[in-house]
Order: C-alpha cells, then structure tokens, then sequence
C-alpha cells in the first residue's frame, strides 16, 4: 500500500470498524525495481475480540481493572496509528506537542533528568511514524508516570515510625493515622513520643491522646523508648512520633538513627511536604538515609499547585508513597495514595480534593 490512509480504508473494508492494528512498517518492493520505486507501507492488523465479561469471583475487580487497562491500551495504539506516518511539514507541529508538555513538567518541579527521560524514549518510540500532537504525547505521557509513581496498600505492621524535617506535620499525620486505626478500625493503639525538643511537642500530642483515649508514653532516651514499647506491646498498633530534624544536621539525624536501631520490624514513614523544593529534597532522602525509612508520606498538598516532589520523592528512593494529607483535619484530611491521583496532579490535569 502506498500509505496508511489507503491502508486503513483497505482495512476498515476488509475486516470491518472493530480490526485492530498491530504492527506497521515501512518496506520496499521486492525486486530490482524496489531500490527505484517509494517505500510502501505494510500493516499487520487483526479483528479485534469482544471485551470480556467482568469475573465474579475473589479479586474480580482487579481482574476487571487489569481488562481496562488493556482495552486503554489498545485504544492507544489505534488513535496513534490511525493519524499514519507523519508528514515533513509537521515536524515543527511535533515539536510543539513536545515541547508544551516539556513545560509543564518543568513548572510542576520535575527533575531535568526524569523530563529528560520520559519525553526522548517518547519521542523515540514512534521515530517519525506519527504526528506526536501535544494530545498524543499527553496520553503516551500519562502512562509512563502511572507506572513510574510506587504506591502500596496498608500494612498490618504494629511498629510504626514518622521521620523527617522540620514543620512537615509528623505529629498531626500520626494523630489522623491513630484516629483512622482506633475509629475506623477498631485497633487497640499505642502512641509514644520522643520529640522532646520542640517547645509543647509533647502536649499537642497528649491532647490528642486524650480525645482519642489513647495510652500515651514519652521517651528521652533509647533505653526508654525500649521500655514504652513493652508497655505497649499489648496494642495492635503503636504509632511513634519523633523531632523534626534539620537536614544539614547529621548529629542529630545520626543521634535519631541511635534511637531506632534496636526497633522491631517496623514501618517507617519518611514524612515530606509536597510545598518542598527540588533540590532541597535530594538533600533530605540522601541525609535521612541512616534512618534506613523505608515508606513514603507527603503532606501539605492543599498548600500548593505544584507537584514534582511526589514524584521527584519515588524517583531518588526506590519507595513507595503509602499516604497523602490535604489539609489539618484530623483524622478527615487523609487518604490512601493513588497512582492515577499523582499522575493528574502532575499533569495539571485536576485540583487536590
């Protein structure tokens, strides 16, 4: 065929509206005469099957979800494939889809490198074969953040450890995450605190206690800190709140360290503010790495527009993102993260809610 909009209609006449394509390539004709004659286009297409009935049974959502998934895919493929080979004259057009997403990356605070990646195996990927219009690279991008942001469900742990910097809400995400265990789920919890630092640290906490009914114990020292957590070993949950450290201060991070290293196997959130600064947050995963913090937390994302630290988080530490905070409601202001969340934030494609 001489290009893909003869091919198509060739296609759509033959094996009717629902065929899909599968492959399409660029060859010569065979023979002497090939090497003088234009390259002709061959498509590989095939009648697409009927979507599956979803499966009742244990874990058919996440059956069905996967059906989604693919049936999304597919319909992917076709919009990109369907638009054929792209002419000379829309380079610069292919450009500028580039080139507009490239930007919002860039005022989202996404790092260079990640842009960098995500928009050449892009461009790469369909080298010259389609019009990568700011539409298709949109979707194509889309993908490629959903799969590269790390999330997890909840745990069962009984150990669990809020890390960080300063002023990022530690002790008001553990208060939502005590309110959401107790009340919601009916858990024996046990709060400790070893934020003995920061000026009324230790009474915001007990307020909190006590409205909720929790045990509360306070711990100066590594010994102590052993000592309240067989006090509360009869909880199903014990939620430990701790100072807010400078990130330039590896003595007092190091000293934190001291405090965690005899710890059963716990969960340990590095808590992070969405509102932090690119570069100030390779900083805080690289210094906070001696506390060996092994989940992710973002707050604040009602405090700002810009979302790279969600993602720029997950690239620098291999970790997933367990939960979000969208304000000082407590327990209300909490949800469990999502992938197709993050991905439209960054997007700019929704507000927080």
């Amino acid at each position: 065929m001489q290009d893909m909009k003869e091919g198509m209609h060739r296609i759509r006449k033959e094996l009717g509206p629902e065929a899909l394509i599968i492959q399409s390539r660029k060859v010569r004709q065979k023979g002497w005469r090939g090497f003088f004659a234009p390259r002709q286009v061959e498509i590989t297409a095939a009648v697409g099957k009927p979507p599956l009935e979803p499966v009742k049974q244990p874990g058919g959502t996440a059956f069905q979800k996967i059906q989604e998934e693919i049936g999304e895919l597919r319909l992917l493929l076709n919009r990109l494939l369907v638009r054929g080979p792209m002419p000379a004259e829309n380079k610069d057009q292919d450009q500028s889809g580039l080139e507009s997403w490239r930007l919002q990356l860039q005022q989202q605070d996404v790092y260079a490198e990640l842009i960098e990646e995500y928009l050449t195996e892009i461009e790469a990927g369909f080298a010259g074969e389609i019009q990568l219009t700011e539409e298709i690279v949109g979707l194509v991008l889309r993908q490629k953040i959903r799969k590269s942001v790390r999330v997890a469900p909840e745990k069962s742990a009984q150990v669990q450890v809020f890390v960080g910097p300063t002023g990022v809400g530690k002790t008001t995400t553990l208060a939502k995450l005590a309110a959401r265990y107790a009340f919601y789920q009916g858990e024996k919890v046990g709060i400790i605190t070893i934020d003995h630092y920061r000026i009324g640290a230790v009474e915001q906490l007990r307020i909190y206690a006590d409205i909720a009914s929790l045990p509360l114990e306070v711990a100066v020292s590594p010994g102590e800190l052993q000592r309240a957590l067989e006090k509360l070993n009869g909880c199903q949950r014990i939620l430990i709140d701790t100072a807010g450290r400078s990130t330039l201060n590896l003595n007092h991070i190091q000293e934190l360290a001291g405090y965690l290293q005899n710890l059963p196997p716990a969960e340990i959130f590095m808590v992070i503010s969405a509102t932090t600064k690119a570069r100030d947050l390779r900083l805080i995963c690289e210094n906070f790495r001696r506390i060996n913090y092994n989940r992710l937390i973002f707050t604040k994302l009602d405090e700002t527009s810009t979302y790279g630290a969600l993602l720029n988080g997950i690239h620098l530490t291999g970790l997933p993102v367990i939960y979000l905070t969208t304000g000082q409601s407590v327990p209300d202001d909490l949800r469990l993260a999502d992938a197709e969340k993050i991905s439209s934030l960054i997007l700019g494609e929704e507000d927080d809610g």
